[in-house]
C-alpha cells in the first residue's frame, strides 16, 4: 500500500505468517534478515510495553529496540515498524506546515489506547495533515473483556467499542477504540486489517496461545 506524504511516498507492509516471526526478542540474526527480506533499511522497532512514550527518529535506524509504543520520523528511508499479536497497528502518514513529508507506527493495545498513545504520536508528528491507516488486529468478536474495564472505554470512547464475542460475552472492539482515539485528535483512519485470531493462516495471535508476532512497516521514499 502507498500513501502520499507531500513530495514523497509512504510504503506500507503488513507481513503475514508466511513472513516468519518478528518477535523483537527472538534470535537476532534470524530477526535481522528476517526484516532484509521483508523491508530493506535501516529498522526502529521499539521494545514495545503497552506505554506511551514516543520516539523521534533523526536518522535511520535510531532506536531500534529502544523501549517505546510510537516512532515518528521525516527521514526517507528509515523503516518505522510495529509488531503485535493481537494488538492494533496504526501507520500513519502526512506533511508538515513546511510541506515536508512525516510518517509514524504506533503499538496500541488496550492499555495504550486507553492511557493516549495515539494522541501522543499525533502530537509528536506535528503534521498539518495525517491520515491513519489500522492493520490487522484483534476485533470484538474475539476480545473477550472484563466488564469493569469495558465500562472505562464506553465511558471514554463511546457505546461504538462495546461489542459481543461470537461465544455470547462482553468484549471491546478494538478497531472503535483506536478510530475514536484518532478522531479526538482530528485524525482520519482507514481499516485494512481483519481479526488476527479468526485467521489463524494468515495472522499469530496471543489470543490463541501464541507467542510469535507479525509486523507491519512503514518507510518514506521520494518519488521518483
Amino acid at each position: 500500500m502507498k500513501v502520499r506524504c507531500g513530495d514523497a511516498v509512504a510504503h506500507l507492509r503488513y507481513s503475514t505468517i508466511s513472513d516468519g516471526d518478528f518477535h523483537i526478542e527472538s534470535n537476532a540474526v534470524a530477526l535481522r534478515h528476517r526484516r532484509h527480506a521483508f523491508a530493506p533499511g535501516a529498522w526502529t522497532q521499539l521494545d514495545e510495553v503497552h506505554g506511551t512514550v514516543v520516539r523521534v527518529v533523526a536518522e535511520p535506524g535510531e532506536h531500534d529496540g529502544a523501549v517505546g509504543d510510537a516512532a515518528i520520523t521525516r527521514c526517507h528511508g528509515a523503516v518505522l515498524s510495529v509488531w503485535v499479536g493481537d494488538c492494533a497497528p496504526v501507520l500513519l502518514a502526512g506533511v508538515d506546515a513546511h510541506g515536508n513529508g512525516v510518517i509514524g507506527a504506533a503499538h496500541a493495545g488496550w492499555r495504550g489506547a486507553l492511557d493516549g498513545v495515539l494522541q501522543g504520536a499525533v502530537a509528536a508528528a506535528s503534521a498539518e495533515r495525517l491520515e491513519a491507516v489500522l492493520g490487522p488486529c484483534i476485533h470484538g468478536c474475539c476480545n473477550e473483556f472484563g466488564p469493569d474495564l469495558l465500562a472505562d472505554f464506553e465511558a471514554r470512547f463511546g457505546p461504538a467499542v462495546v461489542a459481543t464475542t461470537t461465544w455470547g460475552t462482553p468484549s471491546l472492539h478494538l478497531p472503535a477504540v483506536v478510530a475514536a482515539a484518532l478522531a479526538e485528535v482530528g485524525v482520519p483512519m482507514i481499516d485494512i486489517g481483519a481479526c488476527t485470531r479468526c485467521h489463524p493462516d494468515r495472522w499469530f495471535s496471543h489470543r490463541r496461545g501464541q507467542s510469535q508476532r507479525h509486523v507491519c512497516t512503514i518507510t518514506m521514499m521520494a518519488e521518483h
